[in-house]
């Protein structure tokens, strides 16, 4: 190509030229019509010789000095920009890294040197540090792509740092040309997306995973199954399973153990298929198996690993007890998925129907542990709850046909303390506003409990109103007098006694008589003053008959 003709240079020959042509027609002329003596035109030949480099020196300098003005300032305006341009480098947070066209560092900012790890001295020259081996080949073509005219913007591609990790980037690369228009090197803007695409990663997850158990949720289930339904295995195979008791367990003992028992029955379930069954947890309490290629001998003896699962889990964690009803349908030829899951859901549901005794009664009993473990009176106040609450109901002339009930009663009327913190029930300290607060919101979650429990469901009412006060001012309710039920009037009573004549956490027990004199201060605020009298008449009858009470 050739070579621009400088302007300035352009313009100060013209003004030359013109100014030399005009003077060599004109000046002539003009001396010749001033000056007619031939001698005096000689002598001014001279002087016109002298004005004439006088004239062109002044407008050579003006013109050379307003050159030089717009060169300088024009240099001066690229160095304000480079400066800035090299602060916005220095200070954006992306890498920027300059390479000539060998791919060998020409600049190298200090986001690069974080995000990479390398100072820039120990770059320089070098080749570009930050490509995997295995990745030198893309590289390479994104150089080609950008050599030919083309562009890079946003490529999400993997880069190394100095010590060996790898990370996500975005790269934008472009080409930097001479003035011949040639490629000498190129420039790159670089992201670290590595943190994205974890989030993203992790979203995707959380898209097809339910967030508590880590198994597939059922959104993914239903992709399967359509998936399978348009697919190769003419035999599928699917079983639903179902936590039995988990509105009792979230109820009484809390969410918390309620989640704990969902994970349990995720891993025991999991652990008993193949990478290729897919396994879900589709509702709160509901998880299913989809088995592609499969038979049933292989379905039927899933099952028994997830029982044989549950029943080492039980053995191992004997405070909660973990009981899943299981259902499982197996197509020999291709049928719709949705009719499988359909006869699977009512298999397990004939089958929650057929052991419901059985489950119901398990978590019964591990409740009334847990009231045991949390309850601050010591081994023995049950036994004596019933007993006494027994006999006094006797004594007051109470059917037979009720005493079971009472009994029961007994048992379970405390059933809401395992919803409270066992910090508060076993704290050596008379408890303060809120925590007693705390702790009177027992009789309400044992409702719940009852409710979700049909064998103790009848006691539920008794269960919500056994600490209601005789004037009014009990809990919840506050209802008074005879608004209260008889069994609640009968429990208040007894369970006083015995916890007044029982060792606390902060008091030592009370004697028989001492405790009498306590019920009798508080006959018709917080006791029936008629039962109160009855019960005493009972115990003082025990005593005077050396009848034992049992402790």
């Amino acid at each position: 190509m050739k070579k621009r003709i400088n302007p300035y240079a352009l313009r100060i020959t013209a003004y030359y030229v013109l100014i030399a042509g005009l003077w060599i027609v004109f000046s002539d002329r003009l001396l010749a019509l001033m000056v007619v003596d031939p001698d005096l035109q000689n002598e001014l030949q001279t002087y016109k010789g002298l004005f004439f480099v006088s004239l062109t020196g002044l407008l050579l300098f003006w013109e050379l000095t307003r050159s030089l003005n717009i060169r300088l300032h024009n240099e001066q305006q690229l160095l304000s920009s480079n400066n800035k341009l090299s602060a916005l480098i220095e200070a954006s947070p992306l890498a920027i890294i300059t390479l000539d066209k060998d791919g060998r560092v020409m600049s190298w900012n200090p986001a690069a040197e974080t995000m990479f790890g390398w100072k820039e001295y120990e770059v320089l020259g070098h080749i570009n540090p930050i490509v995997p081996e295995d990745k030198v080949l893309e590289f390479r073509q994104l150089q080609a792509q950008v050599k030919k005219g083309g562009s890079v913007s946003g490529a999400e591609v993997k880069r190394q740092r100095k010590d060996g990790s790898l990370c996500e980037v975005s790269l934008s690369t472009a080409a930097v040309h001479n003035e011949q228009g040639e490629v000498t090197g190129f420039v790159s803007f670089i992201a670290d997306i590595t943190e994205q695409k974890q989030k993203e990663e992790q979203l995707r997850f959380l898209s097809l995973h339910d967030a508590l158990t880590g198994i597939y949720n059922r959104t993914y289930f239903e992709q399967e199954m359509r998936r399978l339904e348009s697919g190769r295995f003419p035999r599928v195979g699917m079983i639903v399973c179902d936590l039995d008791g988990l509105k009792l367990y979230n109820d009484s003992l809390g969410h918390d153990v309620g989640d704990s028992l969902l994970q349990a029955a995720a891993q025991i379930i999991k652990s008993c298929f193949r990478e290729s069954d897919v396994v879900a947890r589709i509702g709160g309490d509901e998880f299913a198996v989809l088995l592609p290629d499969t038979d049933l001998n292989a379905v039927k003896n899933a099952c028994e690993r997830i029982g044989k699962g549950m029943a080492r889990y039980n053995e191992e964690n004997g405070k909660l007890y973990l009981s899943m009803s299981i259902g499982f349908a197996v197509s020999d030829e291709p049928v719709k998925i949705a009719e499988l899951f359909k006869e699977a859901d009512n298999n397990m549901y004939a089958e929650k129907l057929h052991r419901n005794e059985n489950v119901r009664n398990a978590t019964t009993h591990i409740l009334l542990k847990a009231l045991t473990t949390r309850d601050f009176i010591g081994d023995g106040h049950g036994e004596r709850m019933e007993d006494m609450v027994t006999d006094f109901a006797q004594s007051v002339k109470i059917p037979e046909s009720r005493l079971d009930d009472i009994r029961m009663f007994a048992r379970y009327h405390d059933i809401g303390k395992v919803g409270i913190s066992e910090s508060l029930l076993m704290k050596p300290e008379i408890l303060g506003g809120g925590e007693l607060e705390e702790v009177r919101r027992h009789s309400e979650i044992g409702h719940r409990i009852a409710l979700s429990a049909p064998d103790i469901a009848h006691l539920a009412e008794w269960i919500l109103k056994h600490h209601e006060w005789w004037d009014g001012s009990g809990y919840p309710l506050g209802l008074k007098g005879k608004d209260i039920p008889l069994e609640c009037r009968l429990l208040a009573i007894v369970d006083a006694y015995d916890a007044l004549t029982s060792k606390r956490p902060y008091r030592q027990p009370l004697s028989s008589e001492e405790a009498f004199r306590e019920l009798r201060e508080f006959a018709g605020r917080q006791f029936d003053p008629e039962l109160v009298e009855a019960f005493i008449e009972m115990m003082q009858s025990r005593d005077c008959n050396k009848v034992p009470m049992k402790m």
